[in-house]
């Protein structure tokens, strides 16, 4: 006999693993593109899907001042994304700014911090 208690506990962990399956922090992908400067990537998130297939890539995604200088296409990322939308941000300018959306932890506001790994390191 299943006691009311039980189906609490279920339904409780099922919608944990909802949101945290909605929770974007960070993911491991392989650059296949990158803009002249290497301060623009495009990255194939390395995680499949429950179903076995690919995730979506992330296209023009910023990366931070030293993984510049070790990024190349095939190297292994560490992919972050940030708490809330980055949309008003304006690289050049360095200043406060105002959020676009009310997104947070979304891949639309992904980040390339690491270099994980790289042929010949």
């Amino acid at each position: 006999m299943v006691k009311a208690r039980d189906q609490d506990i279920r339904f409780l962990k099922s919608f944990a693993n909802s949101i945290k399956a909605d929770l974007h922090v960070a993911q491991l992908g392989r650059v296949y593109k990158t803009n002249e400067d290497n301060s623009l990537v495009d990255v194939q998130p390395l995680a499949l899907n429950s179903s076995g297939t690919k995730r979506a890539p992330l296209i023009n995604v910023p990366v931070g001042l030293v993984a510049r200088h070790y990024i190349v296409v095939g190297a292994v990322v560490l992919v972050q994304f940030l708490d809330r939308s980055m949309e008003g941000w304006n690289r050049s300018s360095n200043q406060e700014f105002p959020l676009g959306s009310k997104r947070m932890h979304d891949v639309n506001d992904a980040v390339v911090s690491e270099v994980m790994w790289v042929e010949g390191y």
